[in-house]
């Protein structure tokens, strides 16, 4: 089984191979989640350094930047339907760059609407980028009917850079956390700029026009069971992802101690890396349905772990498998889109399904500050997610039936 990208004949019009666009296209992404990616797993506590806000507010901006992607993952195919797929990726690696900026502004002038408002122009920027990326790397890998090879790399790099960011990021803060906190987003915003200058000079492919989105084709699309339940299964994969973001980030500082957050920084962003590559290069032997059924049981394995082991060895293994969920749905769900429409049709698939993975992040975030992660209930948090993984990796299997469907 070839791992290649094919370089010839498929060049674009400056010359460059489809392969080398792919990873140059994925070095950006692993910048620039080096940076305002990898800043989330430390926002709560240095939002907490100097706000007198609540748990539940400090979460709140995290969860906006979610919700206002699940808004603009269909928003914007309406709304940037003139621009091409580049653009989208540039502008919206921009709105990474403002939003450390933006942090960085707010430890100087403490503003919970500022706060909430730089969040949510993140929100419309991530959704931008993450559309005009996706398309990008499955029009590159059209011809070689290799699009799970192609997201694999491309989310690889994004959780490889996740996983440096979060380490260096973490040297700095534990540095700087009780003097000068804000030093932590410049380094953010260093390495973020860095990943959109690259995007910047990379060539630019002549593309279609994308469909434009109306009710009805929404209604066509999610009338489709391979449609209806690789929706539902973004939804609940991405609980295991708000859940690391916000609930088990907090429950590992005040059950271990904030010596501990690296095993929520680290593990994490380590097991999607890994497992992104590998579902890439996977996905087309082993099929859709069942390595996304293969993700979800190691899940609920993972959250079973905390309520046999209390060691921060049991959390480490916890993020290890919700790290291993997370890597493997978002290849699989794309490189499903890739493999079942076309080019044209794309946008308005990935927006009607992404929209039900970003929800499920709001949800996650909300829900877990709601139903409050202590000692005393930990059984409950960590036991409902646990079930919900294992209902989704039996449905998972289901998506088997559907191989075949066009969307």
């Amino acid at each position: 089984m070839t791992t290649e990208l094919p370089t010839e004949p498929d060049l674009d019009p400056a010359g460059m191979s489809t392969r080398r666009h792919v990873l140059l296209l994925s070095a950006a992404s692993l910048l620039i989640f080096m940076g305002a990616g990898a800043q989330q797993a430390f926002l709560l506590p240095y939002l907490e350094e100097f706000t007198d806000w609540t748990d539940l507010q400090r979460a709140l901006v995290i969860a906006m930047v979610y919700f206002s992607m699940t808004i603009f993952r269909l928003g914007n195919v309406y709304l940037l339907r003139n621009w091409p797929q580049w653009k989208c990726t540039n502008v919206g690696a921009t709105m990474y760059s403002f939003f450390a900026l933006a942090m960085l502004g707010l430890y100087f002038y403490p503003s919970y609407p500022l706060a909430l408002l730089a969040a949510a122009i993140w929100g419309w920027g991530g959704a931008a980028m993450w559309m005009g990326n996706t398309m990008q790397v499955l029009a590159l890998t059209d011809r070689a009917k290799r699009h799970g090879l192609g997201m694999g790399l491309l989310y690889g790099a994004t959780h490889a850079g996740w996983m440096l960011g979060v380490v260096v990021l973490g040297i700095i803060f534990d540095a700087v956390q009780e003097t000068q906190p804000w030093v932590l987003y410049v380094a953010a915003f260093g390495s973020t700029a860095i990943g959109n200058v690259l995007l910047f000079v990379l060539p630019r492919r002549p593309e279609p026009l994308p469909e434009l989105p109306s009710w009805s084709s929404l209604v066509e699309i999610m009338s489709r069971g391979k449609s209806r339940i690789a929706a539902f299964l973004l939804f609940a994969a991405s609980l295991a992802f708000g859940f690391v973001l916000g609930t088990f980030t907090d429950y590992v500082e005040v059950q271990h101690g904030a010596a501990w957050l690296w095993i929520a920084a680290f593990f994490y962003p380590f097991a999607r890396f890994v497992l992104s590559f590998t579902s890439g290069l996977l996905v087309e032997r082993i099929g859709h349905g069942s390595l996304l059924a293969m993700g979800f049981f190691g899940g609920a394995l993972g959250m079973s772990v905390p309520l046999l082991i209390t060691h921060p060895a049991g959390l480490a293994l916890t993020a290890l498998m919700l790290g291993l969920l997370n890597g493997s749905v978002p290849v699989v769900s794309t490189a499903l889109i890739g493999d079942s429409a076309d080019q044209k049709r794309r946008p308005l698939v990935y927006g009607a399904m992404f929209t039900w993975r970003d929800l499920g992040v709001v949800v996650a975030v909300v829900a877990g500050k709601l139903l409050g992660l202590t000692t005393d209930n930990v059984a409950l948090v960590f036991g409902v997610f646990g079930g919900v993984f294992v209902l989704c990796g039996i449905v998972a299997l289901a998506l088997n039936r559907y191989a075949t469907d066009r969307l």
